[in-house]
């Protein structure tokens, strides 16, 4: 199994942070990674648009395998034979923050190649989207500028 993971330090608490993950009508404005339509609900099946800096969009419908409000969402999509176990993490920081983990495991007899070639370009996806959800985070923690 083949795994890309990348973290950040977001300065709102995990209650802000769900309220951005699970806006999926807000992505746009900030989501450069992906575009979602559907529920975040178990079990449920999703329809999304997946933009990895440097390669064409490519649909995926992932199917919803857990939602733990402030806590976890995580869904498994197939795409060319390989199967993907992705997971956004929010941990709880002591100052009040939360640390926001985005992973995806991959699985198939072509995993381990695909992602070699293709890891510099999903981890600067998952940076992208981190960056944009810890902007989005703070905006609405501050309130709009005055």
């Amino acid at each position: 199994m083949t795994e890309v993971s990348v973290a950040v330090d977001v300065p709102a608490g995990p209650d802000t942070v769900w309220a951005v993950l699970t806006d999926t009508e807000a992505y746009p404005q900030w989501n450069t990674l992906l575009s979602v339509r559907g529920e975040y609900a178990v079990g449920e099946t999703v329809a999304v648009r997946l933009s990895i800096p440097g390669l064409p969009s490519v649909p995926i419908s992932p199917e919803i395998t857990a939602v733990e409000p402030e806590r976890a969402l995580r869904w498994r999509s197939r795409l060319f034979g390989i199967e993907a176990d992705h997971a956004f993490l929010l941990e709880p920081r002591a100052d009040g923050g939360t640390r926001f983990v985005q992973t995806e495991q991959f699985s198939g007899p072509l995993a381990g190649r695909v992602v070699e070639r293709l890891e510099r370009r999903i981890r600067r996806g998952f940076e992208q989207m981190n960056v944009g959800l810890c902007r989005r985070a703070v905006e609405l923690r501050d309130g709009p500028p005055q």
